[in-house]
């Protein structure tokens, strides 16, 4: 890779050091590159039995006993704000790589998967508490004050006049000038409206002209924001298909017993590799549409230089590789490469779990409805891209500047001998309207960007994030649909809710012996198992059938049925 030289002392010279990965050598480059990334080193890391030839543990020397963690080259980092920002220029070659052969150990990827796992963990349980409880319960003036600031916020703002200030002060000044010429010529001014109205004309054809340009540049952003809607739409399908199809079929007591060493650990292996492949899914997805979101919003920059805060606002994680791959070129010089770069990544990413069959369902068929999501992704970002790259000819847009600057400097002499001392209020009316409209489709013409009045792409990938994690969390959710008799009829488990004050924790008693077997164990809060044998029955009887309830539970069997209520 790379055409400006091979050796490694000349990528060294241009601060990019060759990416090596050899065994003994990792655990020492490691400890120097991971440094200052945010990463906290796990004191418990030594925890497990790790073997002492591993990388892990060779990293003690370097890092004065606890190595950081994870591996700087074998896992992903979060991009820094700095590192954000250089996303927009571009270094035109890929870096030399090298290849190597695996060198950790599963208990290492184990570690790794754990770390994940809490970390979704934290997200989801961020995600609930604010949606839980979020509600204020300050006093009734505090929220009532808070309503007031809100609105204050929304309405009572300068907005677009902030942007065209300098023009209004200009002609403010220009009009008192105009009115102190007037005052002295005893206000007789020859292109006064009281003779002459012939400058009327040409100013509504400036203002029909103005609402023209106007209206295209808001039909370009309805045109974003469609765009961006079908954008999410895609990769909000692609999780869920994906995150719903996993196979979540694992072998009982009684059949792990009976497999063998071998069998076990690669039943392991296989369960380890789906927990990883989850959470790489949502890396690469959010991967790729910070790279989609970054190429339509680095649109607005031109030769202007963003800001590290502005970067930060769409994070995403890469390894270096990965990192160095999207460095090669940007949208800014005509190419789409790095937004189909990472669409391959996922749909490999894919591929590779369909090809192992840990998706339910036919044998590729995730992949292809990935494939298809995917295309759709991609069709949709390339119209916002025409949008974002695209803009009216420089020569259209000066010529209605052109116009409503002579406008708004003539104006004033027809209405100085009628308003006299007031001329320079119909002149900021007219200033507003006019520079206002101009600017207002100066900043609809391109709706991506890092202004306030762009589409907030930031936004839209933090509920996208969110999403897939709702979506990896409760995934299995995915199988509970259908009432229990339904369930029981196609020979499903019947599921019932299993905390306190919630339909369905009490009252249970009659399935303690009828059931054969247990429900199955689900996280988040589903029951393990049911209760066996509550006393005191069912109390106030059974819709359709038994009344007053059965103390004790139900027995194993039932003759024949009850009239009325549940068969045999």
């Amino acid at each position: 890779f790379g055409s400006r030289g091979s050796s490694s002392a000349g990528w060294r010279e241009r601060g990019q050091a060759c990416v090596g990965i050899q065994p003994g050598q990792l655990a020492r480059a490691m400890a120097g590159s991971a440094k200052g990334r945010g990463y906290q080193p796990l004191q418990e890391l030594y925890s497990v039995g790790l073997p002492e030839g591993s990388a892990i543990m060779s990293a003690r020397s370097s890092t004065g006993g606890v190595p950081e963690w994870p591996p700087a080259q074998s896992s992903s980092y979060p991009l820094s704000g700095r590192e954000l920002k250089e996303l927009y220029n571009p270094r035109g070659h890929m870096p030399q790589i090298t290849f190597t052969q695996p060198s950790y150990t599963r208990v290492e990827a184990s570690r790794r998967v754990a770390m994940l796992d809490m970390e979704l963990q934290e997200r989801v349980q961020g995600i609930c508490d604010r949606l839980c409880g979020a509600r204020d319960q300050a006093s009734v003036v505090a929220r009532c004050m808070s309503q007031v600031s809100s609105v204050c916020d929304r309405y009572v703002k300068l907005g677009i006049i902030s942007e065209i200030l300098p023009h209004i002060l200009f002609y403010v000044l220009y009009s008192l000038g105009v009115t102190y010429y007037a005052q002295e010529n005893d206000w007789e001014i020859r292109w006064t409206a009281v003779k002459q109205d012939a400058i009327y004309y040409p100013a509504v054809v400036l203002a029909f002209l103005l609402c023209f340009r106007a209206s295209g540049c808001m039909e370009r952003y309805n045109q974003g924001l469609r765009t961006v809607f079908e954008m999410e739409k895609c990769l909000r399908e692609v999780a869920f298909e994906v995150m719903t199809r996993l196979n979540v079929d694992a072998p009982d007591s009684n059949d792990w017993a009976n497999m063998s060493a071998e069998n076990q650990a690669l039943v392991e292996l296989k369960e380890l590799r789906k927990r990883y492949f989850k959470h790489e899914f949502r890396r690469t997805l959010r991967l790729l549409f910070a790279c989609a979101a970054r190429d339509l919003n680095d649109s607005a920059l031109e030769d202007s230089e963003l800001d590290e805060e502005e970067a930060s606002a769409i994070q995403c994680a890469m390894t270096k590789v990965e990192h160095a791959a999207v460095l090669v070129t940007h949208s800014a010089f005509g190419h789409a490469f790095r937004v189909y770069l990472a669409c391959s990544w996922l749909q490999k990413l894919v591929r590779g779990i369909d090809d192992e069959q840990l998706f339910d369902g036919e044998r590729n068929e995730v992949s292809n409805i990935v494939e298809t999501r995917l295309s759709l992704f991609k069709h949709a970002w390339l119209e916002a891209r025409q949008v974002a790259y695209s803009s009216m000819p420089g020569s259209v847009t000066h010529i209605l500047w052109l116009l409503t600057t002579v406008m708004s400097l003539f104006m004033p002499w027809e209405w100085v001998s009628v308003c006299q001392w007031s001329t320079w209020f119909p002149s900021v009316l007219l200033t507003i309207s006019f520079y206002g409209i101009l600017q207002i489709a100066n900043s609809m013409e391109n709706p991506f960007g890092f202004d306030r009045d762009d589409i907030q792409m930031a936004e839209v990938g933090e509920h996208l994030d969110e999403e897939v994690c709702l979506t990896m969390h409760y995934a299995m959710l995915d199988e509970f649909g259908g009432e229990n008799l339904y369930r029981s009829l196609s020979g499903s488990s019947m599921i019932f809710l299993d905390e306190a004050g919630l339909p369905g924790s009490e009252g249970l008693a009659f399935l303690s012996n009828t059931m054969g077997n247990s429900a199955p164990s689900v996280p988040g809060g589903l029951p393990g198992s049911l209760p066996g044998g509550l006393s005191g029955g069912m109390p106030g009887g059974m819709p359709g059938g038994m009344p007053g309830g059965m103390p004790g539970g139900m027995p194993s069997g039932m003759p024949a049925g009850i009239p009325g209520g549940m068969p045999g």
